[in-house]
């Protein structure tokens, strides 16, 4: 087998430019934001209401405006690394696995926008409000800044990768692991796991509010079903008008 070096060096050099590129990128936001980082805070506290946060250390108020100016850049420059990630595996791809790697990038990001926003506006006010309320009988809560505004972050984050769901499946039918009829035999399933999954993110008692919360992800599971349903007719149909060319 004979090695082709001049290749591997070269996709190794792209590899060094969009890491740079996007590391750079990475860090002027980051430096940006950290300039506004009290503005950041002052949204970061809302879900809090009229609760104040102390710092324990301290490092800890300086290290709290990094730590938001850090996964605020991140989530500005999703967008711009993503984009730099699919420059990277373009050559690799055929000419419809580029169209719908490019056309997914836009949808990446309003899902995961979407979720950021779910996570943050529904799901943080909901748990904080539970877990403050559990044990306010007997205890009085003192909130670190930089735990509170990790758990405020990571929950947020979390719901934004969740709302990722649909093109993670899509992914998957396309490499031919999954398909819509195994999808639609597994609803039930899937919908308990959802639940699940729901009922540890939002721990709350109000049954209005679970509902709320879980909608969303269950309606996502049935737009991957369709999504994936319309990918395998395509994909039938495109078959067999070649099987039919052939012939002729």
């Amino acid at each position: 087998m004979i090695i082709n070096y001049v290749k591997i060096l070269d996709r190794l050099e792209r590899i060094r430019k969009i890491l740079v590129v996007s590391f750079a990128a990475l860090l002027a936001v980051a430096l940006l934001l950290y300039l506004k980082a009290d503005w950041l805070i002052g949204i970061l506290i809302k879900p809090l209401g009229s609760k104040q946060l102390v710092y324990l250390t301290p490092m800890e108020g300086i290290m709290s405006k990094i730590q938001i100016a850090f996964f605020g850049a991140l989530t500005v420059c999703f967008p711009f690394i993503l984009w730099q990630s699919a420059r990277f595996a373009a050559p690799l791809l055929t000419g419809t696995q580029k169209k719908i790697i490019y056309a997914m990038i836009p949808l990446t990001v309003i899902l995961f926008g979407s979720g950021l926003i779910f996570g943050f506006s529904v799901i943080t006010p909901v748990t904080l409000k539970f877990l403050l309320e559990t044990g306010q009988q007997y205890m009085v809560a003192s909130l670190s800044a930089n735990r509170y505004f990790s758990f405020v972050i990571m929950l947020s984050l979390g719901m934004g990768l969740v709302f990722e769901l649909p093109l993670v499946m899509f992914v998957l039918a396309i490499l031919g692991i999954i398909k819509a009829k195994t999808l639609r035999e597994k609803r039930k399933i899937a919908a308990i796991a959802i639940v699940v999954l729901t009922a540890i993110l939002t721990p709350t008692p109000d049954a209005l509010t679970f509902v709320i919360a879980s909608l969303p992800v269950l309606a996502l599971y049935e737009l991957s079903i369709l999504a994936i349903s319309a990918y395998e007719k395509m994909t039938k149909s495109k078959k067999l008008k070649s099987a039919s060319v052939q012939e002729v």
